[in-house]
């Protein structure tokens, strides 16, 4: 959420040296401190979110190959990040959808793509 990505000492704490933030209009907090991508995504059902996954998931792998760690963050950490995250494991990991929405629930209970998401995330798998 936009609330985790303006709280210095959290990410820190979590080590955090990227932050994907696909929120609309929540300005980066911490320009010295973090590498910083921003993608302005609505967060409505025929917002077309699959068309961000290219941009979204070549900033996270770069994060990883420097052995960096991502924070990617929305407005409420509740609809587009999540379906960005459940994207980026399909994608990478292979997982289908069912795994990854498992997985990002479990770290982040809140979780829950908008229906027109997590109908494009259906169809992506």
């Amino acid at each position: 959420s936009q609330d985790a990505a303006h709280d210095l000492e959290t990410m820190k704490k979590y080590k955090v040296t990227h932050v994907l933030n696909v929120a609309y209009g929540v300005q980066n907090a911490f320009l010295d401190d973090f590498i910083y991508k921003t993608i302005s995504i609505l967060d409505l059902p025929e917002t077309d979110i699959i068309s961000y996954f290219p941009e979204c998931f070549e900033f996270i792998e770069k994060a990883k190959i420097q052995d960096g760690v991502v924070l990617v963050h929305c407005n409420a950490g509740v609809s587009r990040a999540a379906a960005v995250v459940i994207g980026f494991l399909m994608n990478s990991e292979r997982l289908s959808f069912a795994r990854a929405f498992s997985l990002v629930k479990n770290a982040r209970p809140v979780a829950c793509p908008n229906p027109g998401f997590m109908e494009q995330l259906h169809k992506y798998q």
